[in-house]
């Protein structure tokens, strides 16, 4: 059997797509499958083999060098043919392998030249990109490149002599044991599951929650998620806030199967993103989650979801507009909407073409091809 490892600095043990998706896939495809990832339990789960190494420390240069060595040695020891890392931070470690003769692939689940646009508090991002580019081009060069999202791929073509599209789609049987009719629904539950942050429309959410209030609309807002602490106090500062935080519930970040057992609780999810670069263009995984699960969604009416309206599957609105978005959460909490409709058409619509099983064809065949 042929050995694989997966490593990440970045990403706990049980990622979605890292562990769920794709390391459960290959291992019940015959490869023997290794994951080495920050603070884990070493243990097996569904045949992979689960390897922790310690990080203590939040500072992101410690985890690029310091906890990215603790993983290039603790990698190593599993004698893989094939490694595939999942954070631009590795990409050295990705260098090193290759000198060792192994076959690499570069997992790109984000646009990083597209984030360092937005981070507005970096104080040379012009030369942080220079920077970045060459580790692209190197990247590009050397390793096989898997890409999350269609948009990704005009960053290596003409460079890469592999790109391989696996695409973030959602394992639709794990995802349908949460399904419960709307009619069902006793609770006015609203659903968040991602990073909670200002670009992720946290400020536009309180706001849009405490419109709700005024109009005397009971709810609770299940808000899953890692939350920085930066943007606690952000959000703990908002005068809007003191008048809805008794709704409001914060999880912190949970596994999958813990998350989404509070759609059962919720009438409707939202991915609210605002209109930057990395967003504008990259499809947020969550609405495929929440199709699958049989919620309805609101999302941002940018061009890229132009289909949730045009196939009924969901509602767009402007992200920046607390009203608009508080608007069209009270239309769907007091059963304005068809909701049945518009779920079973959600339903069909991720089934037929937004589901990880064409995806994982895809990896299959990536891994046929460099064994």
């Amino acid at each position: 059997m042929i050995k694989v490892c997966h490593i990440t600095s970045v990403h706990s043990w049980n990622d979605t797509r890292i562990f769920f998706k794709e390391c459960v896939t290959l291992a019940k495809n015959g490869y023997t499958v290794s994951l080495v990832a920050p603070n884990a339990e070493n243990q097996i789960v569904q045949n992979v083999h689960v390897i922790g190494v310690e990080n203590q420390r939040k500072s992101r240069l410690f985890r690029a060098t310091i906890v990215a060595f603790r993983v290039l040695r603790r990698a190593l020891k599993t004698k893989s043919k094939i490694y595939h890392f999942h954070d631009p931070e590795l990409i050295w470690v990705g260098l090193i392998l290759r000198l060792f003769g192994k076959k690499v692939i570069f997992d790109v689940h984000e646009n990083v030249k597209a984030q360092i646009t937005d981070k507005k508090w970096l104080k040379f991002p012009k030369l942080t990109i220079g920077i970045y580019s060459l580790f692209e081009w190197l990247s590009a060069k050397l390793f096989y490149i898997v890409i999350a999202e269609d948009s990704y791929e005009e960053l290596y073509l003409g460079k890469s002599k592999s790109i391989t599209k696996v695409l973030n789609f959602p394992v639709i049987d794990s995802l349908s044991v949460y399904r419960i009719p709307s009619n069902q629904k006793t609770e006015n539950g609203i659903l968040y599951v991602g990073l909670v942050s200002e670009a992720r429309g946290i400020v536009e959410i309180i706001r849009a929650l405490e419109l709700l209030k005024k109009k005397n609309i009971q709810y609770t807002f299940h808000c899953i998620g890692p939350i920085s602490e930066e943007v606690r106090i952000k959000i703990e500062q908002l005068p809007e806030y003191r008048n809805v935080k008794e709704s409001i519930v914060f999880y912190g970040r949970l596994p999958v199967d813990q998350a989404y057992v509070y759609a059962e609780k919720s009438k409707v999810a939202l991915s609210i993103l605002h209109p930057v670069p990395n967003y504008i263009r990259s499809y947020s995984t969550k609405i495929f989650e929440y199709m699958a699960i049989g919620i309805p969604l609101i999302v941002s009416d940018f061009k890229l979801y132009e289909f949730v309206k045009e196939k009924e599957i969901g509602f767009l609105v402007d992200p920046l507009n607390p009203i608009e978005i508080a608007n069209q959460i009270e239309r769907i909490l007091t059963n304005e909407e068809n909701i049945e409709k518009i779920i079973n058409a959600a339903i069909s619509e991720v089934t037929a073409n937004y589901s990880w099983e064409s995806q994982a064809e895809n990896l299959l065949e990536l891994y046929k091809t460099i064994r």
